[in-house]
């Protein structure tokens, strides 16, 4: 074996330790530290590839193609119930950060209201939620939030 595949071996076993370790955490991290280790967070569809969402524990965080990070809710089997979570929302639970540099575009879910502090994207600008179980967007309900960006 070579020096460089002694390395990227050993950065890969690192890399699989760090994402493991996120796992057995994630019930007890805040949607801002879950989002700040979205390297380590597998891919909603390379994870569905891997093992069924029924074999799942309640609990599994992933990344679904837009990018957001999500715990499921509920075991289904998603060899048959194929769409993103965005499309699920009785099995999947959105995990939002209050971190600006995390902000993606605001999704409507009563499931997963944004909290005081979260932060979402809309029209351009960065808005930051006023207040507990905001199921509305900045355009729709402005007085429940704060443009900060």
């Amino acid at each position: 074996m070579t020096n460089r595949e002694i390395v990227l071996e050993t950065l890969k076993r690192s890399g699989k330790l760090v994402a493991e370790s996120v796992q057995l955490r994630a019930a007890d991290m805040t949607g801002t530290e879950l989002n700040n280790e979205t390297d380590y967070i597998p891919d909603f569809r390379a994870a569905c590839g891997v093992m069924n969402m029924l074999n799942r524990k309640i609990g599994f965080v992933c990344k679904s193609s837009a990018g957001r990070v999500v715990k499921l809710l509920q075991n289904y089997d998603s060899s048959v119930f194929t769409q993103e979570p965005e499309d699920l929302p009785a099995q999947w639970g959105f995990v939002w950060s209050n971190d600006p540099q995390h902000a993606l575009p605001f999704v409507a879910m009563s499931t997963s209201p944004y909290m005081t502090g979260n932060v979402c994207e809309e029209n351009g600008g960065v808005y930051r939620s006023k207040q507990d179980n905001n199921a509305h967007a900045p355009s729709a309900f402005p007085e429940g939030w704060e443009q900060i960006i």
